[in-house]
């Protein structure tokens, strides 16, 4: 959510109404809604240099500026207004939503304070700290502003927003049923996937984790946990370690996890280190990745993996995995998944190698849709189907379910 705040917040900006002005300034207004941003800029600075007092206009060209991707010009110009009109909340609320861009988020606080104290019932004042206090860290904050916004404007945006957070802040549930059936001789498989996530304080969270599958015709079982550390309010570490049974053949015996976690702006860049160890084999796994809020409607994910095994009898095969990945909002509570991956799909379903001594090469795509309902309950089904060399061909079901509470 916190990767397409800002585009959110800015199209907000944009659709204000301007009061009385020069004959100029509803015509470059204009071009800035549609988002004309280089017509508008021009069109704007026009005006101001007719007349320097404009304030509107100047705030016009604030606002492009930001739309743009310059939240420093943007500061600039609001920053001039504010010192001009101290009570001008517009001015206000623009420099603390650029202020908040560049990640200078106690003076993006301080400044959406000061219109709050003018204005403490204007909604774009209480979405914009909201907003802030969640980038501040300061979740239970947040959410007492999200509430307020929901309350005194209760748009289905405003609702989703609400629940959105509060499914961030809170504890969950989390479940996943999957079905794979091949074709030829190989037997399917079945397997559950359920995990506790508790929020000990604002920084730190438990896990605690069950897997079991059933595959050539084993029921195979394996436990753990870990911990999960918020270091920024951007950022969290966290580590995972899951133990199975001395006679697993199929899931590994040890799976040690390390993942760290960074968001910036729009994108959140991801890193992960594990270490499977299996019955006549080990696996070691480096994989970063990225995903990147498009616009608010879109996201697209990159992530890259490389696995070195080692068997009782041969050293250093090596895989190489690209996952591409995007999702759209088909509409409020509805998201279209999708994505391609070359290389091993599922590091979480990874079976026994030692029979992979070589490349694992694979193709599979998956395609799947989630519901967000205002129980805080996430449900995702989707369907993944995969063809790897030799003709063999994999399909599978996937039903998930996260409760927050």
């Amino acid at each position: 959510m916190l990767l397409s705040l800002f585009a959110l917040l800015l199209a907000q900006n944009l659709a204000q109404p301007a009061p009385t002005a020069p004959p100029d300034l509803p015509a470059a207004i204009q071009l800035a809604q549609e988002g004309r941003d280089a017509e508008a800029l021009a069109a704007l600075q026009k005006v101001v240099a007719a007349n320097p007092d404009e304030h509107v206009a100047r705030l016009w060209i604030a606002n492009v500026h930001a739309h743009m991707g310059h939240p420093d010009l943007a500061e600039a110009v609001y920053h001039s207004v504010v010192l001009e009109d101290p009570r001008n909340v517009d001015a206000w609320i623009g420099l603390g939503m650029v202020l908040l861009q560049q990640d200078r988020v106690d003076e993006g606080l301080d400044a959406l304070k000061r219109a709050e104290q003018l204005s403490p019932e204007n909604p774009r004042v209480v979405a914009a700290l909201a907003s802030g206090y969640q980038l501040a860290g300061e979740n239970v904050e947040s959410i007492s502003y999200y509430e307020r916004l929901a309350t005194m404007a209760p748009t289905p945006v405003n609702q989703i927003t609400l629940e959105n957070a509060r499914r961030q802040h809170g504890h969950r549930f989390q479940s996943q049923t999957y079905d794979e059936e091949f074709n030829g001789t190989t037997p399917s498989t079945r397997g559950e996937d359920f995990a506790l996530n508790y929020r000990l304080s604002e920084v730190v969270r438990v896990i605690g984790r069950a897997q079991v599958q059933s595959k050539f015709d084993r029921r195979e079982q394996r436990y753990g946990g870990g911990v999960e550390w918020r270091y920024t309010p951007w950022g969290t570490v966290s580590g995972q370690v899951l133990v199975g049974g001395d006679d697993n053949v199929v899931m590994p015996q040890r799976d040690f996890l390390g993942h760290v976690e960074y968001g910036y702006r729009r994108a959140t860049y991801t890193g992960t280190l594990r270490y499977f160890d299996f019955l006549g084999a080990n696996v070691t796994l480096l994989s970063p990745g990225v995903t990147v809020a498009v616009t608010p409607r879109w996201t697209a994910g990159l992530r890259y993996a490389f696995t070195s095994t080692e068997t009782t009898t041969t050293t250093g095969i090596k895989d190489h995995t690209l996952d591409l990945r995007a999702a759209h909002e088909l509409a409020p509570r509805i998201w279209l998944r999708g994505g391609y991956i070359h290389g091993i799909e599922n590091f979480d379903l990874f079976s026994n190698p030692v029979n992979q001594l070589d490349e694992f090469r694979a193709n599979t795509v998956n395609v799947g849709v989630q519901l967000l309902l205002p129980s805080l309950t996430s449900i995702v089904g989707g369907y993944d189907y995969q063809w790897r060399e030799g003709g063999v061909r994999m399909g599978r079901i996937n039903i998930g379910l996260v409760q927050a509470f």
